[in-house]
């Protein structure tokens, strides 16, 4: 993803399969009565993920993560604006003027680096991916029954292997 984010638009043309995402995403939001607005525009993460570092480190991650993920997807806002992070501080009861010091000074841009290449590393390309038992790995947003499946699978095989 570019500094500056991508067009939407420009996410569409990579295929169909990406509005069928995006509708299962509205639609899971919609089952567990969570608000959802979608941008015209993709946000460059990578500041996010960083000030959730610094969110991990006083103890406020999911808080954090919880508020960014309302602004983006519930209130459609640019998560790499300093004014939309520093809101998800303060809602998430952190110091917001601590937090951008701190990320702003690149002392966890490592931490994500080092996390990106994990994930690249495991064959991550798409957000969410879920690993089960570090074998089955799920792409994008689906509901239980897809981990349903994956889980009875690895039953399954395992239960094969064994006998």
């Amino acid at each position: 993803m570019p500094p500056e984010g991508e067009d939407l638009s420009l996410w569409y043309r990579a295929g169909p399969e990406r509005e069928e995402a995006r509708q299962r995403l509205r639609a899971r939001a919609e089952e567990a009565g969570l608000p959802i607005r979608f941008s015209a525009h993709i946000p460059n993460s990578r500041r996010a993920l960083e000030a959730t570092e610094y969110a991990n480190c006083v103890g406020r991650g999911d808080e954090f993560h919880r508020a960014v993920f309302h602004q983006y997807y519930g209130e459609s806002r640019d998560i790499s604006d300093w004014d939309v992070l520093r809101q998800a501080a303060l809602d998430a009861g952190i110091d917001a003027d601590e937090m951008q010091r701190r990320t702003e000074s690149g002392e966890f841009a490592s931490a994500v680096a080092e996390q990106d290449a994990a994930a690249r590393a495991a064959g991550v390309h798409a957000v969410p991916t879920f690993f089960i038992n570090g074998e089955e790995k799920i792409v994008g947003v689906h509901g239980s029954e897809a981990f349903e499946e994956a889980i009875a699978q690895l039953a399954v095989r395992d239960n094969h292997q064994a006998g």
